[in-house]
């Protein structure tokens, strides 16, 4: 297994820092970077005044200047560099996007680096354990680093996405590619809470896949509520792993069970890895993917741009579209167009999975309770009344209580992404 050289590295980035530091943007038109009111010409120099507790503001996409944080003074260091969107790139030497370097201390030194993109772009020579996206090493092993990433993206076209060596990265949130691992975890340990992890040249020389360890490193998973896909990434050595767990859907809410049975099953899947967006309304192309995809019909042989004039036949939902005009569990607008973008209505959802439930599941209508007296069911159209009735008696729709204690359908409101998943969660279980 490929060995990183440790050493060689930490004596050449410090070199560069302390040549860059001096001379790169002396003559930069707007600052970098700012703490606080302070505002600095460059990254560098406001990485050389941060102290404990701050957070470093970079404000605007930076290339090429090598960036190196080095501590090593044994006292406490917790700061954050919040890249605001931006990027910080590296493609004119085998250097990493930017390196976290410990030396002689005695208190570990804590970097939270989040929302924005490291990018490493440089092909000078292939293979080189220099050009990472971000490079994390305790160079006298003395204390380790500890680098959380928060919805990051970062990518290596030489080496990995992450060298960590010596060192403890938390990655709560990151898509991380690499051009042979994505994370590589030398007598490390690395804690992922979410991610997207792709080894972009299949697997490196020793055939280790995306996430990498060598001799003491640990990569672990740190929530149980995570989906990881595929399971059994340590033993197949998987080039792309996906671990997913939702920020925006707490444990204690109401859709939480429904959202994520409906994840594991993978009939649906979120925004990212760790967000899902539930209030969010879903569309008619969103709705017959899931119900596609519940019905575990292979939908390769259909096509939705044969029949619908707004249905491209490269788009993502084609097929699935295609699927669910054949099975006749969606219908068009007439005049050939479908429209996939538009919003679902409560109503019309509960039309959907009534027909879902007939001729995809052959299941006939069972009441199992007496709905409640919706105060707005004078609202729900004609068309729609049959199966709003259907699916409520089957305890699939359920009304919104309002705070004088009666209890609203709403059947014109849009459906949103956790109401889907926890309507068709309960049809699929009668």
């Amino acid at each position: 297994m490929l060995r990183k050289l440790r050493a060689r590295l930490g004596a050449l980035l410090l070199t560069m820092a302390m040549s860059v530091s001096m001379g790169a943007g002396a003559f930069a038109a707007q600052p970098q970077a700012q703490i606080g009111s302070k505002t600095y010409a460059t990254l560098w120099q406001a990485l050389e005044a941060v102290k404990n507790g701050q957070t470093v503001e970079v404000l605007k996409d930076i290339s090429n200047q090598e960036l190196t944080l080095f501590r090593d003074r044994s006292e406490a260091f917790s700061i954050t560099i919040d890249l605001n969107g931006h990027t910080i790139s590296e493609s004119t030497t085998n250097s990493p996007a930017i390196s976290i370097l410990a030396g002689n201390t005695s208190v570990a030194p804590q970097v939270t680096i989040k929302d924005g993109v490291l990018r490493c772009t440089s092909r000078t020579s292939l293979g080189s354990p220099y050009g990472s996206g971000i490079w994390i090493e305790s160079l006298e092993k003395t204390c380790k680093p500890v680098v959380t990433l928060q919805h990051m993206d970062i990518s290596a076209a030489n080496d990995a996405g992450i060298n960590c060596i010596d060192a403890e990265a938390r990655i709560l949130s990151a898509n991380i590619t690499g051009y042979d691992d994505a994370v590589y975890a030398q007598d490390a340990g690395v804690y992922i809470l979410s991610g997207r992890f792709l080894a972009a040249n299949g697997t490196d020389k020793g055939k280790n896949g995306a996430l990498v360890t060598a001799n003491k490193g640990k990569i672990s998973m740190t929530s149980p509520d995570a989906i990881i896909r595929p399971a059994d990434w340590k033993a197949k050595k998987s080039a792309l792993v996906e671990v997913t767990w939702f920020e925006d859907v707490p444990r204690y809410w109401w859709y939480y069970n429904d959202v994520y049975s409906m994840a594991r099953r993978n009939i649906v899947s979120g925004t990212s890895c760790w967000t899902f967006e539930p209030e969010k309304s879903i569309t008619r192309a969103e709705i017959v993917t899931l119900l596609a995809k519940a019905s575990g019909e292979n939908v390769s042989k259909y096509s939705g741009s044969t029949s619908f004039g707004d249905v491209a036949a490269n788009a993502w939902y084609n097929k699935f579209i295609g699927w669910a005009a054949a099975k006749g569990v969606v219908s068009g607008y007439g005049y050939h167009t479908f429209g996939p973008n538009d919003t679902v209505t409560r109503e019309q959802l509960a039309v959907m999975l009534l027909n879902y439930q007939q001729k995809i599941m052959k299941k006939a209508v069972v009441k199992k309770v007496t709905p409640p007296q919706f105060t707005d069911a004078a609202q729900v159209s004609p068309w729609a009344r049959a199966a709003v009735a259907a699916i409520a008696g089957e305890k699939i729709i359920s009304g919104v209580a309002q705070r004088d204690g009666s209890v609203q359908l709403q059947p014109q409101a849009n459906a949103t992404r956790a109401q889907a998943c926890a309507m068709l969660n309960h049809l699929l279980a009668l």
